[in-house]
């Protein structure tokens, strides 16, 4: 009899379940993983949109040239620093149908882009990129993104390269 008592004492006491200061100790420790967590994941999601910014800049520059060459016309990039936009033109006019834009705007600071900032153009001196109609590019220079990603353009064949300073 006094060892069925001890087994039911051992059960009462398996059911007391967490003391409130252990509780507290599991509570404060989640909320440190949680705290180091989100600055790296903010870091990460700023990464990712700048590099989703530099595909997007990329990609534009690649197909301006190819639709300069395919419809035999110039087509013109120019970037505003100030609100973090280029507008695309096809023989001096917005090339208000060019794909993937807002007529003929791209803004980079918008919806999944947001927190992407066009640090500096630098373009032979101007903010133009300009591509004749044999997709020759006219320019060379260096397009800066958040201050750490470098889109350098070559003259002429409007190669570009990306460095993450």
């Amino acid at each position: 009899m006094t060892k069925n008592r001890k087994y039911l004492i051992n059960i009462n006491q398996l059911r007391n379940g967490f003391s409130l200061i252990e509780l507290i100790i599991v509570i404060i420790i989640l909320g440190i993983i949680i705290a180091a967590s989100s600055s790296r994941l903010r870091d990460i999601t700023v990464n990712a949109r700048v590099s989703a910014a530099v595909n997007q800049v990329t990609s534009d520059i690649d197909q301006a040239k190819t639709i300069s060459m395919g419809m035999r016309r110039q087509i013109k990039i120019i970037f505003n620093q100030n609100n973090e936009t280029y507008t695309i033109y096809k023989n001096g006019n917005v090339f208000s149908d060019f794909p993937g834009s807002n007529n003929g705007v791209v803004n980079l600071s918008e919806d999944n882009n947001s927190g992407v900032d066009i640090t500096s153009v630098s373009l032979n001196g101007s903010n133009e990129l300009t591509f004749t109609k044999w997709g020759n590019c006219l320019q060379s220079g260096t397009i800066i993104l958040n201050n750490n990603r470098e889109i350098h353009i070559k003259n002429l064949t409007g190669y570009w390269e990306v460095i993450n300073s």
